[in-house]
């Protein structure tokens, strides 16, 4: 049986467990970025059943997209060690799918998936697509005012309670959050605290109404 390599994006993917994986079966290695300095216990106890087939390998140096080049480098190094081996990346960040096609047509088997099946997940997304990679709603936002037909039917509305949002933190000045996770954790203080459901699209909206920009888990605000 081909040897199965698990490679999670930990910046991106912060999975509580292995879900249904079992000791034997798979190679698991966390990608952790340099500042990551926690790992959820649950998912710690479990990867301790894989012994020598588990392994945390945190990255050195931060900027963008330094932790995608780590797991593209272990691909080739254990490809070229194991060459019928097949590779799982762990990630919602799509940047990893042009080089899954082209490591494919190389004859190395490669996959990307958003989550474990079956795994519990601590937190969502903590490494969203640069702003140059614009969606179709950030377009719509800066399309030339010759177009106003298409600026409207592509508008999305707003989340509920984003003006409040953008008022405190227009008010806060240096001690708005700088991270995607102290952001999370602000939010997760107003009263009523916003749902876990709700962060991903308050995110959202905050970039796409050019309050703020994410620079790997980083955040850059407009003013």
């Amino acid at each position: 049986m081909p040897r199965q390599y698990l490679l999670v994006d930990f910046e991106n993917v912060q999975p509580a467990s292995l879900g249904a994986l079992k000791p034997g079966e798979w190679d698991v290695r966390v990608f952790v970025g340099q500042n990551q300095t926690r790992v959820d216990f649950g998912l710690v106890r479990e990867l301790h059943a894989f012994g020598a087939h588990a392994d945390y390998i945190q990255i050195a140096g931060s900027g963008k997209n330094a932790l995608d080049f780590h797991i593209a480098f272990y691909i080739g190094k254990l490809a070229a060690a194991h060459p019928d081996a097949q590779f799982v990346i762990v990630s919602r960040d799509t940047g990893f799918d042009p080089l899954i096609k082209h490591v494919e047509k190389l004859g190395i088997h490669c996959k990307r998936m958003a989550t474990i099946p079956g795994a519990t997940v601590k937190a969502p997304v903590a490494k969203a697509a640069p702003v140059a990679k614009a969606t179709k709603a950030t377009k719509a936002a800066k399309a030339p005012a010759k177009a106003p037909a298409k600026r409207a039917a592509r508008k999305v509305a707003a989340p509920p309670r984003f003006q409040e949002v953008v008022e405190r933190l227009a008010g806060m000045k240096k001690a708005r959050p700088g991270t995607v996770k102290t952001l999370r954790s602000w939010l997760g203080n107003f009263k009523p605290a916003f749902a876990e459901a709700e962060f991903d699209a308050m995110l959202e909206a905050l970039q796409r109404g050019g309050q703020l920009k994410l620079e790997g888990t980083k955040i850059v605000y407009a003013a």
